[in-house]
């Protein structure tokens, strides 16, 4: 999967572009829903990752392995989408470390 950059490469799998459309269309609709407004998305990290993606049009999977509970922020407007941040887990700890320690 990672090697091929596709999520088909699993068996009974969605296909990559079907799984982007899929998702990209969902939030297409809510920024038609909610015009100029603040949204709060909760999904899985794959679709955070396939989100980032095509905001930035890189990798399929450039932006996998999203933390749990971690804000990822796309801006999207009517000419593009903007990816502000990705992977911010910083409201979840006292103070930042690059130590590998577990939550608790």
């Amino acid at each position: 999967m990672h090697a091929e950059q596709r999520w088909d490469v699993i068996p009974n799998a969605e296909p990559s572009d079907d799984f982007t459309g899929r998702t990209t269309a969902a939030i297409s609709r809510i920024v038609t829903e909610h015009p100029d407004q603040l949204v709060v998305v909760v999904c899985h990290g794959g679709v955070i990752g396939a989100l980032c993606a095509h905001a930035t049009d890189s990798r399929a999977f450039a932006f996998g392995g999203a933390d749990n509970a971690s804000i990822s922020q796309l801006v999207v407007t009517q000419d593009r989408w903007l990816l502000r941040r990705f992977n911010d887990s910083s409201h979840l700890y006292d103070t930042l470390s690059s130590a590998p320690d577990q939550m608790t």
